[in-house]
């Protein structure tokens, strides 16, 4: 599983920009898109499954590789 680092690398290169951060959760938005995301940044620790296809069902994008 990806970590907050990967995941957050990919969504920034497809045009998601942070908006807001709240302790160890990083919230983005992307211009075309009406949804929020958050992403969960707890010291390098792998996301979890349902985070990851939270992420890819909002954002489009494959995660898992």
């Amino acid at each position: 599983m990806p970590n907050f680092r990967k995941v957050e690398k990919l969504i920034v290169a497809n045009g998601w920009s942070l908006i807001r951060s709240n302790g160890s959760h990083y919230q983005y938005k992307h211009p075309d898109n009406p949804h929020t995301i958050t992403i969960p940044n707890h010291n390098g620790k792998d996301l979890s499954i349902g985070v990851i296809k939270n992420l890819e069902k909002v954002t489009g994008l494959s995660l898992r590789r």
